[in-house]
């Protein structure tokens, strides 16, 4: 058996969670652009705008490629993982006689973590139907705004503002005739991007049985409350549907790890990584076996945090599983009896323990030099994506595509970090 810091053979692995989350965006990205475009094409009376139609259809196909790609880069990495996980003494000893079975049945909470996997796949189903609730709200919003338009009184009115407002959304104030003789007044929400001016004659449309209830040619005037309701429940359902879609493929990964590997004892430390460098990373969690040889694990995001476990240092765990599929257990947790489980993740391999090395000046020299090549490439990839979201508003007039350009900001630098982290772990290279 060979012991040691093989950091190359695991760096791949940590681009498991980023290739799954990037299919999981884009192909929401494809699917919503795929009814978004439908609907329009189905819609009566809908016109698409120059170009629109085929920024739709660029969009759809880079988000299927995007994903596709994503798709196959992690079966690569996969296969990749093969071989590692099938050397299991890379991560836990041999088994030994005495591995606790009696203080724990280790059998039984084998198979409890399958039910983490049960929960994590109805976490799944609970923000699909979300998304599900969200497009019904937003399909519900244009329709009740279409059927204004079709139903209700048209009248001339004036525009009497036109504001801007440096919070909020830009709005203009108009009078029409309503009713028998009558005026009334109202703010519309200004979103066409078409031009007013004060003095303005305006068609604005208004519901017989709610006066007040307008709208013009142009502009819809959707109640906005509902509308910024409707926005975060899709941001919340997205990422709620992207995390627990990850939660449920890495717990049945660590379920089928841990029973292909059985547990070993061990005494454990868990170590946050505050207050000296808060918010860096999820706690570490220092293993020492058995037979005197060691690793680090990390704890990986999940509701089962390992935080309130760090007033206990050696306190006895069992470990199971391999890599990135790896479970600590705990006698119990901090304010629950029954046994506790903590998802993680191997930093190194397991190794004898070694003594404190002094800080090496050519890795903090490499390290310099891969934080301002990382701090300059994710400058020059949000100025391409800035650029990009003023050609489609300014030059081309398009707002469906910017989602899709905020959507790649928003996790373009994740694959970037992962890259960068790997970099800096790997060993110094003269350039």
């Amino acid at each position: 058996m060979t012991l040691g810091m093989d950091r190359g053979a695991t760096t791949h692995r940590r681009w498991q969670n980023t290739f799954l989350a990037g299919a999981i965006v884009f192909g929401l990205v494809a699917l919503g652009d795929a009814a978004g475009t439908v609907y329009a094409l189905t819609a009566p009376g809908y016109v698409f705008e120059d170009g629109e139609l085929v920024g739709e259809l660029m969009v759809f196909v880079l988000a299927v490629a995007l994903m596709l790609g994503c798709v196959a880069l992690g079966r690569r990495h996969d296969r990749r993982r093969a071989a590692l996980v099938a050397e299991p003494e890379r991560w836990l000893p041999e088994p030994a006689g005495h591995d606790g079975q009696g203080q724990v049945d280790l059998d039984v909470e084998t198979t409890r973590l399958r039910t983490l996997v049960l929960r994590s796949v109805g976490l799944v189903l609970v923000w699909m139907a979300v998304l599900a609730g969200v497009g019904a709200g937003f399909f519900a919003m244009s329709a009740s705004s279409d059927h204004l338009l079709k139903t209700g009184v048209r009248v001339t009115g004036e525009v009497l503002g036109v504001y801007r407002h440096v919070r909020g959304d830009d709005t203009i104030y108009v009078v029409y005739p309503a009713g028998s003789g009558g005026y009334r007044y109202a703010d519309i929400i200004w979103d066409s991007g078409r031009p007013y001016a004060e003095g303005q004659p305006i068609t604005v449309v208004y519901d017989r049985d709610d006066p007040d209830r307008v709208r013009t040619l142009e502009e819809t005037n959707n109640d906005q409350t509902w509308l910024w309701a409707l926005v975060i429940g899709l941001v919340a359902g997205v990422s709620g549907l992207v995390l627990s879609v990850i939660a449920a493929v890495n717990w049945r990964r660590r379920y089928r790890a841990v029973r292909a590997t059985g547990w070993r004892i061990a005494s454990v430390t868990v170590v946050p990584d505050y207050p000296i460098r808060r918010g860096r990373h999820m706690p570490d969690i220092n293993v020492v076996y058995r037979d005197g040889t060691r690793i680090t694990l990390r704890a990986a995001t999940s509701s089962h945090g390992s935080v309130p476990l760090k007033h206990e240092p050696d306190r006895q765990a069992w470990i199971g599983g391999t890599d990135r599929d790896m479970v600590v257990l705990f006698p119990h947790g901090r304010w629950r009896e029954p046994p506790y489980a903590v998802p993680a993740y191997a930093l190194d391999l397991r190794a004898a323990a070694k003594p404190a090395a002094e800080p090496d000046p050519e890795q903090t020299a490499f390290v310099l030099r891969k934080y301002r090549r990382f701090v300059i490439v994710f400058s020059a990839g949000y100025a391409a994506l800035i650029a990009a979201g003023v050609v489609l508003m300014v030059v081309l007039d398009l707002w469906w595509p910017l989602l899709f350009v905020v959507v790649v900001g928003s996790f373009a630098p994740v694959p970037l970090m992962k890259l960068y982290a790997a970099r800096l772990r790997a060993a110094p290279k003269e350039e």
